[in-house]
Formats: structure tokens, sequence, C-alpha cells
């Protein structure tokens, strides 16, 4: 992708927020977005709104942010409509639940700008994090996503150290070359998962996003247990759906917690049939390590008695995602994707 920008100046970006019923969040979403250090007459703001109910709206005007109504709309669907409005030479999209660095656009773009030879590049972007006056549980589980166990690996979440090239970045925090979206777009049918889907249909076509772990945003996370549990099988049962629509593996790990579950149970019932414990407390040992592992590295983090909940939220977000993923994979398929 080539640099942008006019006679010289600086690029324009048009940044759009995707939301839904999100009076508690948004305000600090926009707000975050008004105090950008990049000058104002080079980027614009957009909210795209999936037909709320509450005062979102009304807060949005507050900001004097253009503001676009997706009726029912899917998030995918609502990812493009602001594309679509968009008229700047990058697109950057963050959440409703998010709030971003006063620095956030300018380093998006210098990170950009600094990979505009390498024709491969079609964004940039970086991790998300807890806000530092979120619940203790929110913390927890923005430390345990730092962990190869808790992310998979996956750049979102996973704490990777430096620069590099990966396949995908989070959605609430990316900024693309909108020359991207004359030919890709987010699929209109998806929900949960749609960046997922759509970076996949870029890595195919041979482009990637730099990743740089210094432009961080701020994530209101699962601040319950119950949150995280339910989130955990909605993003299982949504890769499932995805990759039944591409008939294709797109995260290697996304089977493995249903493969376990499967795997436990045979071990199980092998276990019931000869009348002695030999597989189980082999799986068991393994999880064992697994979670003390998880949560080592958790407590580096956080210096908190708090990561002794490491394993029990590992066993549930494994088998959670399992489940919601074997769901995925047997239920109907129905337009636009319908989620348990």
């Amino acid at each position: 992708m080539s640099a942008k920008g006019v006679d010289g100046g600086r690029p324009v970006v048009s940044v759009v927020v995707v939301t839904y019923n999100s009076e508690r969040t948004v305000g600090e979403t926009l707000a975050s977005l008004t105090e950008q250090t990049y000058p104002d007459d080079r980027y614009d703001v957009f909210v795209v709104d999936g037909g709320s109910t509450d005062g979102t709206a009304r807060i949005a005007a507050d900001h004097g942010v253009s503001f676009l109504v997706a009726e029912g709309a899917t998030i995918g669907e609502c990812r493009n409509r602001g594309a679509d409005a968009a008229n700047g030479d990058y697109v950057a999209f963050t959440d409703s639940d998010c709030a971003v660095p006063a620095t956030w656009l300018g380093d998006l773009v210098e990170r950009i700008e600094a990979h505009a030879a390498d024709e491969s590049v079609v964004g940039v972007g970086g991790p998300n994090r807890p806000f530092p006056g979120d619940p203790a549980f929110a913390k927890l589980v923005g430390s345990l996503q730092g962990t190869v166990f808790g992310s998979g690996g996956s750049p979102q979440s996973h704490a990777i150290d430096e620069v590099r090239l990966v396949r995908s970045v989070a959605a609430c925090n990316v900024l693309y070359d909108a020359d991207v979206f004359e030919e890709f777009r987010y699929d209109d049918a998806v929900n949960v998962g749609e960046d997922a889907e759509f970076h996949f249909r870029l890595s195919e076509a041979g482009y990637r996003f730099v990743f740089d772990p210094t432009i961080a945003v701020s994530h209101h996370l699962s601040p319950t247990f119950g949150d995280f549990c339910t989130k955990n099988r909605s993003y299982g049962y949504a890769m499932a759906r995805i990759q039944r629509r591409h008939r294709k593996v797109i995260r290697w790990y996304s089977a493995l917690p249903s493969l376990a579950l499967g795997g436990g149970t045979l071990a199980a019932l092998a276990d019931l049939r000869a009348r002695k414990a030999r597989y189980v407390p082999l799986l068991l040992l393994a999880f064992l390590v697994v979670s003390g592992y998880a949560t080592a590295q958790v407590y580096r983090d956080r210096r908190s008695p708090l990561a002794l909940l490491v394993p029990a939220m590992l066993a549930a977000q494994y088998c959670l995602y399992g489940v919601g993923f074997l769901e995925g994979l047997t239920a109907p398929d129905p337009e636009p994707q319908d989620l348990p």
C-alpha cells in the first residue's frame, strides 16, 4: 500500500465506532476520540448504531459526531456501513466499550506509513487491555488473555512484545488502508467474530497486518465469571459458524477445546469400563501443568491472590468454548448468524 496525504499533509482518517445500547460506555469512547493529538481537520468520527433503544444517540449528538442508524444490522454489516461512509485515506475502527489514548491515530498512521513500501500490509493494530478502574475480575481476564493458553497465541490479546506482521488483529484497535474496501468487505451475515472472518479472507489473498504492542486501547472486559463464560461460549459458536461458511480451518486451535471434551469423555468411559483410573489422572495432570503455568504468568502480571482463580477460569473457558463450537458445528445454518 502506498503512503497517503495530499501535498505533504497528514493523511485523512475516518474513525468508525460500532455500537448498540452502549450509553454506559460510548461517552468515554467518543471523549477519547475528541482528545486526539492528530490534527482536528484530518480526521472525522462516524458512529454506526444497530438500532439502540437507550441514550446512545443522544450521547453521540453531544459529541458532535456523525451518527448512522443500521436498524437490526449485524456487527459485520455495521462495519461495512461505516466503511462506506468513510472519506479518509485510512479507516480506523474501535468499539463503543473502549477508550483510545490521545496519540492513537497518530501512532497508527505513523506505523502504517512506515510500511508503505510493503504492498502486503493492509493495516495496523495493537492490543486491548482492561481499564485501570475496571473490576478486579476484568483485570484478571485481561492478564489471562495475555498468556498463550488464555489466548491461543492470538495477537488480539496475547502479550506479544515486538512489532511483527500478523494475519489478524482485533477490530477494536485497527486502522486499514481505505483502498482495501474497494475489493473486500466484512461479511454482512456475521455478528460475532466478524473481524476474524474478514481478516482470514485478507490473509488468504496475501495481505498482512502490522501488530504494534505499544499502540494499546483500553477495553471493558468481562466483569463477572458469568459474563466470561457466556462470551467464551459465543466465541466458540461463532468460530464454528465461520469455518462452516468457508469449509476451511481459520484458526487451527479453535477445535482443540471440543476435541479435549470428547477425549476427556472417552477417557472417563474407558476408566469406568476398566474400573481403574488410568487415563483421567493423566489428563488432569496435563491440565494442572498448563493451568499452573498460566497461573504463574497471571500472578507475575497482577501480583494478586486472585490469580488462584486461573485454573477454574481456564477450565470454564475451554469447556464453554468447546460446547459453543460443537453447537456451531451442528446447528442449522441461519442467515444472519444466530447466537445461542
